[in-house]
């Protein structure tokens, strides 16, 4: 995959150049989110020269009016907030949707959406050898959990997940053998450093989401689908007691933190009744939790640990329908996609569409839509099913 030919002589320098810092971001988004926020506004520049000098036409996704309510409510929210400077501050990650139509813009090739696929792919493979290094080197603890070169153990190890399961579904399709079998390689070492992550609300996101994937992926062939599920009891066997055990206190309902879950959610009714149109504002969790936490709750937590209750608590119950409609449009919109598309538009939405279920499930342990470098990647991917690179005739679409 050459950058450089990746572009006919005749395009412009914004296209070029959109095109390279696209590939700087995405590259560092498992590495460096202060050089992503320094990349982003040049993105948002160089596309909009690109866009406006060649007199480009876009259609826009239909989840977008949905999330451009949601925006809207937040604005909402914020005149009502406890804490208004708080939250005026906290809705500047209201600009990274903007990524959506400058990705749609940037990648207009099938070359260039394969070059920008495997930035991310192999960023992640890179950032999940570091990973297992320093885990041979400092060892795997609770106390001491591995967060790679990101903030939080969250952070990492939900980056991983969503590449993990993107591209565990993407390369299913894979035709070529050889790369199929190159990919499948890289995803061990991936999976490898979300297991020693601890992270359970990404094992979930994955046993789910791949579950159901090969589930309906071997409906026709439950032979191999009982073998696989074999395979996957006798290596968890072979996993060090450490992850065994964190992997039994999920089910554990005595553990600490899931009793703390628990009483998020009557926080979550509790802010909700006293504050249901417009919530708490952005990022005012935090400095009500005190208030309305549970007589039994071990710590104030700064969120939720939820997408929903979250979004309920801050921004009121509009604004999480909003949030809620924003995803089942990404839904139908993948799930027709799936059914009537062919080829790569296809295969590009199937792994979407589970990566997304991944998400989500995580998202009902872990307020991970909060997340700066998850939501990075999020609006990257939900971006691919709708490229224009799909066309009949492309005798790439049908890749």
């Amino acid at each position: 995959m050459n950058i450089i030919n990746s572009f006919d002589a005749e395009e412009k320098i914004p296209e070029k150049i959109s095109f390279i810092f696209t590939l700087v971001f995405l590259f560092s988004i498992n590495f460096s989110i202060a050089l992503c926020y320094m990349v982003f506004p040049i993105l948002i520049v160089s596309s909009s020269i690109s866009f406006f000098k060649n007199d480009m036409k876009m259609i826009f996704p239909p989840y977008i009016k949905y999330l451009a309510i949601f925006s809207i409510l937040t604005f909402v929210s914020t005149i009502f907030s406890v804490d208004k400077i708080a939250s005026i501050k906290d809705n500047k990650e209201l600009f990274v949707y903007l990524l959506i139509p400058v990705f749609i813009l940037t990648i207009k090739k099938v070359a260039v959406f394969r070059i920008s696929i495997y930035t991310v792919f192999y960023s992640a493979v890179l950032s999940s050898l570091i990973g297992i290094i320093i885990s041979v080197r400092e060892g795997i603890s609770l106390s001491h959990r591995l967060k790679g070169f990101s903030s939080h153990w969250m952070t990492y190890s939900g980056l991983l997940m969503m590449v993990f399961v993107f591209f565990t579904v993407f390369n299913i399709y894979e035709k070529k053998r050889k790369l199929k079998i190159l990919n499948f390689i890289l995803l061990i070492p991936i999976l490898t450093s979300i297991l020693l992550s601890l992270t359970r609300s990404t094992w979930i996101g994955i046993f789910i989401s791949t579950g159901i994937f090969f589930i309906y992926y071997f409906r026709k062939q439950p032979k191999l689908l009982i073998g696989s599920a074999l395979i996957l009891s006798i290596l968890f066997f072979l996993l060090p007691g450490s992850i065994k055990s964190r992997v039994f206190s999920i089910f554990d309902i005595n553990n600490v933190t899931n009793k703390d879950r628990l009483h998020m959610a009557y926080t979550t009714m509790q802010i909700v009744k006293d504050h249901p149109l417009t919530g708490v504002g952005s990022d005012n969790v935090k400095m009500v939790y005190p208030r309305y936490r549970h007589r039994n709750a071990t710590k104030n937590n700064p969120h939720l640990h939820n997408n929903f209750f979250q979004i309920a608590a801050e921004r009121g119950i509009f604004t999480l329908i909003s949030f809620i409609a924003f995803f089942i449009s990404i839904f139908t919109g993948l799930a027709r996609k799936i059914r009537d598309g062919t080829g790569l538009e296809k295969r590009i939405s199937s792994a979407v569409l589970f990566m997304l279920i991944s998400f989500l499930t995580a998202g009902m342990f872990e307020y991970n839509f909060g997340d700066t470098e998850l939501k990075f990647l999020l609006l990257f991917f939900i971006s691919l099913p709708y490229l224009n690179i799909y066309k009949a005739g492309n005798k790439y679409s049908q890749a």
